[in-house]
């Protein structure tokens, strides 16, 4: 079925020695025989292969040919693991939530932010199959929840180990700039302010409003610089 087409070899680091032999066979002559057949099919085949492993380090250790790591490194290409690129992180979770979406006939699948940060500082030792899995199992589990067509991943819809999430951002503290004094009077001249503004500059009024006497308004006032 792969003739003059292209053949798509997954894991290819788990290959036994003995199948990666047949394998270089067939790169080597283009020839393939199938099971229970003594006849040889000439086949022409693009082959891509991917692995997680370090075929490098496979060589040495003897648990992958170096003739077949030679014929296959035409023109390699290296993927960084999820954990590297966590920018693409919200990305493919997004794309696995609209899978979801599609299969099960959802109108809304979604991370909340919760669950974000928790997927941004995740490793994911599994790569991006770990990922897609973790998904739809936390699709799963928050449609057993609640009911409805929509779903909402939080952080609790995902089973992995123990994850350090950073501390939240504490509340600036404001720098103190001014003494007690020098404070409270700022306080007391802006609510002056504001209550003369409220009662159109009638200070009796204010005084009424903050429940002091009106003269006693007007000495606070004109030692505030309010007044003349």
């Amino acid at each position: 079925m792969a003739d003059n087409g292209t053949l798509f070899l997954d894991e290819i680091g788990e290959l036994s020695l003995a199948l990666q032999a047949k394998l270089l066979r067939v790169l080597q002559y283009g020839d393939i025989q199938r099971v229970g057949d003594d006849r040889s099919l000439r086949v022409d085949v693009r082959v891509l292969a991917a692995t997680n492993r370090d075929l490098r380090e496979e060589v040495l250790a003897g648990r992958f040919r170096a003739d077949l790591f030679h014929r296959l490194s035409v023109f390699p290409l290296s993927v960084p693991p999820l954990r590297e690129r966590g920018d693409d992180v919200i990305l493919l979770a997004g794309y696995f939530c609209e899978q979801c979406r599609l299969r099960l006939g959802l109108s809304r699948v979604v991370l909340s932010a919760g669950a974000r940060n928790l997927l941004q500082h995740y490793s994911f030792p599994g790569n991006v199959r770990e990922l897609e899995h973790a998904i739809h199992r936390a699709v799963v589990l928050s449609r057993a929840t609640r009911s409805g067509d929509e779903v909402i991943l939080e952080a609790q819809h995902f089973a992995f180990p123990e994850v350090t999430l950073p501390p939240p951002e504490a509340a600036a503290v404001p720098v103190v700039k001014q003494n007690l004094r020098e404070a409270t009077e700022a306080f007391q001249r802006e609510t002056i302010r504001q209550a003369l503004a409220q009662n159109h500059h009638n200070w009796a009024a204010c005084a009424r409003m903050l429940e002091t006497d009106v003269a006693n308004l007007h000495r606070l006032a004109k030692r505030l610089g309010l007044k003349d």
